[in-house]
């Protein structure tokens, strides 16, 4: 199978999770009335929703410049936000690849090694999931029976029938001991492959990322702008709710569980959490009694409020590198040329 035809592959998969939850979300919805709900809402809380996301991006690009420097890289705020914003443009069309466009377009710009690169993010990541674990344990605790109901939803059809085969435990071990010992057989042949050597330069930037986690200068700023950037994830769902009058009165812990449901969406392979998003939200709002419909209208007006901010903004980053990017070409040429007539 070709490389084309695998992204092709992978990508009609996408496009097929994310059909599968808008049908999902919006079966039995009445389109006129969903579209005058929409147009009822009050634009200042949207607004007001893409601001806060906003600022968690200038604090992520904040934060992430506080991890390269004890790499020795100093970047430029702007690079990094702009690149930020691409990247989460371009996971709106193909997800999980923003991080790599990011990657690249920060590596190109600050003339840092894209392995490293790719590090500092895989580790960023990490520190990602560690709040969003914090965040997860915060809502289980402060409103279990809520949050039991939305698991026991999920968990409808679970059986109990338990498997006679053997656990995933013992089929890793097994899968590591054959990997292992295939590796000591054929590595001068592995070794040789191309493909080892970018395996080895991935895992050096992951070491480098990791280690700018360990020997970060400003340990007191980076918890700052952790803890900014998911109080702002926070707000963007809150803040929605004010935009309608069947979600006005909710109260801050229906915005925890909005901020898990919506993560959780997140993280399944669809464009832009298309579809995924509308279905998690609007069914965990129905465990503060908003109807599935109304559910789905402030789901599609908080997904709006990103999708226009990231991409608004993306674009206008992407015009604003690609001019950065020219004076850097012209900056060189120009020192080239001086070279060459002295």
């Amino acid at each position: 199978m070709s490389a084309t035809l695998k992204k092709v592959l992978r990508y009609t998969i996408f496009i097929g999770i994310s059909a599968a939850f808008i049908y999902m979300a919006f079966q039995g919805v009445k389109m006129d009335e969903l579209i005058e709900k929409i147009k009822g809402a009050e634009l200042s809380w949207v607004l007001a929703a893409i601001g806060a996301g906003i600022i968690s991006c200038v604090s992520r690009a904040l934060r992430w410049q506080i991890m390269a420097e004890p790499l020795g890289y100093k970047t430029g705020f702007w690079t990094t936000f702009h690149g930020i914003m691409v990247g989460y443009m371009v996971n709106f069309a193909i997800p999980r690849g923003g991080e790599v466009a990011r990657a690249a377009i920060i590596s190109k710009t600050e003339k840092i090694p894209l392995t490293t690169m790719i590090g500092t993010i895989v580790a960023e990541r990490l520190v990602d999931l560690l709040c969003m674990g914090i965040v997860l344990l915060l809502a289980i605790g402060l409103q279990f029976d809520t949050l039991q109901q939305a698991f026991n939803l999920f968990s409808a059809n679970k059986t109990d029938a338990a498997s006679s085969g053997p656990s995933l435990i013992q089929i890793a071990g097994i899968a590591a001991v054959v990997g292992l010992a295939v590796f000591f057989i054929f590595r001068k042949k592995i070794q040789a492959l191309p493909l080892y050597k970018k395996a080895l330069d991935f895992i050096k930037g992951f070491a480098d990322g990791i280690k700018s986690l360990l020997t970060i200068k400003k340990p007191i700023q980076f918890i700052f702008h952790s803890i900014v950037i998911w109080v702002m994830y926070y707000l963007m769902v809150y803040l929605c709710f004010f935009a309608l009058d069947t979600t006005a009165h909710l109260g801050w812990e229906a915005g925890l569980t909005v901020l898990v449901m919506s993560t959780i969406a997140i993280l399944l392979p669809a464009p832009g959490g298309m579809g995924t998003f509308h279905y998690f939200v609007s069914l965990g709002l129905t465990l503060y009694g908003i109807a599935e419909n109304n559910g789905v209208v402030y789901a599609t007006i908080a997904h709006a409020s990103q999708m226009i901010m990231f991409i608004g903004v993306g674009s206008v980053s992407m015009i604003l590198l690609l001019i950065l990017q020219r004076k850097q070409l012209a900056g060189e040429s120009s020192s080239e040329n001086t070279k060459q007539g002295n």
